[in-house]
């Protein structure tokens, strides 16, 4: 299998549309990524009302006008967002109020998606039968997440629309890909470099000097309002009494133990955690292993070795079990074959579930625990309690007896476990939209038998990599930055192929 040096185009048509894509055309778009990720967030200060009109009338513009960029400003939003919310967050005064403005970039993609499916709803004889045919299982998986969300509704409103946000996003940015890609394919590579540029500048800022980073981002006004109720609760004290490790300030509040897991037992090194400028240590994991998997693929080597310690900081394992195993069988492949690949790869994930499961058991792992309680409230009442019934996002962890729970050998109800939530939620059709996830990424294995590109093999891999480790994180299959980004991969290799005028 020859390798593969780009994404996903070959070498040397890489180079020409790159020429033509030009410094102009990459200015405008991160012109357009940072006026549609900051304008809302200013106008939201002055009105509401007046954000929201604005961030329609620009998002629309995009949509209509730049078709082709509508996934770049996406993912631009979706991993800075936060940066400048932390750098306005003096003017926050409730917790309302933050929750409010972090939905900004789900209203772009919303509005993104609507106008693209819009549009493909009415013409949709004139596409292909691949097209359609990606599409219907698509709505399978948004008619399921549907019902529950409405069944969700009538039991917590604000839950409901929490977690609907959740676990509708990786199929919007999946669709918006693939329709954007349909109607004008643009070269990604220089994007996503420059893009990986920025995240390697901030991330050794903030591992070099974390007190810098905290005043460049204005993230100590963020953190203090973030923790303010815990603070209130005296949270950290009696986190003191039971841990024996004292909060004196932010700072601490980023001490971990080096991957947060018991199972390295006496080797205990305690690290300031990394979180990235979206906020969140285990999404930005998810976020660098991705773009180190498009640097390597696009013999930019040099970016994903300087990833690297970024990854190592910022301390989770799913990410970085994501990607091994799916350069593993990636090499499986290369020497015995796609099917051996695919097989391989399934029998490990298996045996990964089983021997996680187990020893999660044995050390009273909370993502287990909380795994186990949504399999439990699954065999209780399997049809489902609605989305935003249960999960981290509904929790107060300062309340929980986590001693109970690994004597127990479950939470009461799901939490710490994408899955596990979804078997709470969706009873019986969590297994429908699991089957989706799959079935996309097998298209994009098929997809590579044609092309015998690299890094569509290694998308097939890693998608089905990150709904496993669903199992064990909520933000595996709940983070847009983790399986938000796998699909907007997949979407674009499919809407490329599409494109091509073949068939799978």
């Amino acid at each position: 299998m020859p390798a593969s040096p780009d994404f996903p185009e070959s070498d040397s048509q890489s180079s020409r549309e790159e020429t033509a894509l030009g410094a102009f055309e990459h200015l405008l778009v991160f012109l357009l990524c940072l006026t549609l990720t900051v304008v809302p967030l200013v106008l939201h200060f002055v009105n509401p009302l007046l954000a929201i009109a604005t961030q329609l009338a620009l998002a629309s513009c995009v949509v209509l006008f730049f078709t082709p960029y509508a996934p770049l400003v996406v993912v631009f939003a979706l991993l800075f967002q936060n940066l400048f919310i932390s750098m306005m967050s003096g003017f926050l005064v409730t917790k309302d109020d933050y929750n409010f403005v972090r939905g900004y970039n789900f209203f772009t993609t919303v509005v993104f998606w609507l106008w693209l499916f819009g549009h493909y709803a009415l013409n949709w004889r004139s596409f292909s039968r691949m097209t359609n045919k990606l599409m219907v299982v698509c709505l399978i998986g948004f008619g399921l997440i549907g019902v529950y969300f409405l069944l969700g509704l009538t039991k917590s409103p604000a839950g409901a629309v929490v977690y609907l946000r959740n676990i509708i996003t990786p199929l919007l940015v999946l669709q918006i890909f693939f329709l954007a890609t349909l109607k004008r394919q643009i070269p990604m590579v220089p994007f996503f470099t420059i893009l990986t540029v920025i995240v390697i500048v901030m991330g050794y800022i903030e591992m070099i000097d974390r007190r810098l980073w905290l005043d460049l981002t204005n993230g100590w006004t963020l953190w203090e309002f973030s923790n303010r109720e815990a603070m209130l609760n005296l949270v950290a004290d009696k986190s003191a009494r039971t841990t024996g490790q004292y909060i004196t300030g932010i700072l601490d509040l980023m001490k971990v133990q080096l991957f947060n897991t018991p199972l390295l037992g006496d080797f205990r090194l305690i690290i300031l955690r990394m979180n990235g400028p979206n906020g969140h240590a285990i999404s930005y994991s998810y976020a660098l292993m991705f773009l180190c998997i498009l640097m390597l693929t696009n013999k930019r080597w040099y970016l994903a070795l300087l990833m690297a310690p970024l990854v190592l900081f910022a301390s989770a394992k799913g990410a970085i079990i994501m990607g091994l195993l799916a350069f593993c069988a990636l090499v499986a492949r290369k020497l015995f074959g796609a099917m051996f690949a695919i097989g391989s790869l399934a029998v490990v994930l298996v045996v990964y579930i089983l021997l996680g499961v187990v020893t999660g058991l044995k050390i009273g792992d909370f993502h287990v625990l909380g795994f186990m309680g949504g399999v439990y409230n699954f065999i209780d009442y399997p049809f489902g309690n609605g989305i935003g019934d249960a999960g981290n996002l509904l929790t107060n962890f300062d309340k929980l007896d986590w001693s109970a729970f690994q004597h127990a050998g479950r939470t009461p109800v799901a939490m710490e476990s994408a899955v596990g939530v979804l078997l709470h939620q969706m009873g019986f059709a969590t297994f429908g939209l699991l089957a989706v996830y799959f079935w996309i990424a097998l298209q994009v294995y098929k997809v590579s038998f044609v092309s015998r590109v690299n890094l569509h093999s290694l998308a097939c891999f890693i998608t089905i990599t990150v709904v496993v480790n669903g199992i064990f994180q909520e933000e595996a299959l709940f983070s847009p930055l983790s399986l938000g980004l796998i699909m907007g991969l997949n979407g674009y290799i499919l809407g490329k192929f599409a494109r091509s005028g073949e068939d799978l």
